[in-house]
C-alpha cells in the first residue's frame, strides 16, 4: 500500500517537472547560420532574408556589369590619335550646294559621332564671317585629308561647287582622298572629271553610303600613316 502511494507520487513529480523541462527546452531560441533566431516550438523557419541574402545581387555585382558594358565599347582606331592625322585641321571637307545643306549636315553628324570621331568641314558652320568665299574654300580643301563631293543636279549648276571640285582635283588627283557621293541623279551624269573615281551611291541607302564614306576616309588615313611610319602599323584597327 505504501509502495504504491510512493510510486504514484514519484510518477506525478516526473510528469510535472518533466513537462516543464521540455517546455523550457523548446522555448529556447535557436540561431541559424545567418544569425537569426527561431523557436522550435513554433516550428518557425529562418526569415526569408536569410535564404535570399546569398542569392540577391549586391551593388558590387551591378557595378561590375556596368564596367563590363563600358569595357565592351570599341575604342577609336589608333590612327585618329596619330601625328599624321593631326597635321591637318579636318579629316573631311564636305563640298555641297546651299540647297543640299540638310544632306551635308546629316552626313557630318554621322561622321562626327563619338563612335567614329572624324572632323568635318561645313562651310556654313566653319567659314568665318567676312572671309572671301574663294579663299575660304581653297583653305578648307588644303586643310582637309579627304574631300566628299555631294554631287546632285544642283551641284553641277553651282559655280562655287565646280570651283571647289577643280581645286580638289588639282590637290589630290587620282587618289583615295576624293570621294564623289551621288544622290538624286544617275552615275552616268557625273562630270567627266569624276567618272574614273570610285563613287558612293546615296540614292538607295543613305546609311550604307555614309558608312562607305567613313570607311574610305579611315582607310586613307591608315594606309597613308603606315606608309609614312611603318612602325605604327596596327592590324587590330578596322
Amino acid at each position: 500500500m505504501e509502495e504504491s502511494r510512493v510510486s504514484s507520487i514519484m510518477g506525478w513529480f516526473r510528469q510535472r517537472f518533466g513537462n516543464q523541462r521540455n517546455e523550457l527546452y523548446h522555448a529556447q531560441p535557436r540561431t541559424c547560420s545567418s544569425g537569426h533566431s527561431s523557436s522550435t516550438s513554433s516550428r518557425s523557419v529562418c526569415p526569408s532574408s536569410c535564404s535570399s541574402s546569398s542569392s540577391s545581387s549586391s551593388p558590387s555585382s551591378k557595378s561590375s556589369t556596368s564596367v563590363k558594358l563600358s569595357a565592351s565599347e570599341k575604342p577609336l582606331p589608333s590612327v585618329l590619335s596619330s601625328s599624321f592625322r593631326s597635321a591637318r585641321r579636318y579629316d573631311v571637307c564636305l563640298c555641297h550646294t546651299e540647297k543640299d545643306i540638310d544632306l551635308a549636315q546629316s552626313l557630318a553628324s554621322f561622321l562626327e559621332e563619338p563612335s567614329k570621331g572624324l572632323r568635318c568641314y561645313l562651310q556654313e558652320r566653319d567659314c568665318p564671317p567676312g572671309g572671301a568665299v574663294s579663299s575660304e574654300l581653297l583653305q578648307a580643301v588644303r586643310d582637309s585629308h579627304c574631300w566628299v563631293l555631294l554631287v546632285t543636279p544642283d551641284f553641277l549648276k553651282d559655280d562655287w561647287c565646280l570651283y571647289q571640285m577643280h581645286q580638289v582635283l588639282s590637290e589630290g588627283p587620282m587618289s583615295q582622298r576624293i570621294i564623289p557621293a551621288v544622290i538624286n541623279m544617275p552615275r552616268s551624269e557625273l562630270p567627266l572629271e569624276l567618272r574614273f573615281l570610285f563613287t558612293v551611291d546615296l540614292n538607295t541607302n543613305k546609311e550604307f553610303g555614309y558608312t562607305q564614306v567613313y570607311r574610305t576616309v579611315l582607310n586613307y588615313l591608315k594606309d597613308t600613316c603606315e606608309k609614312e611610319n611603318p612602325s605604327n602599323a596596327s592590324p587590330s584597327d578596322s
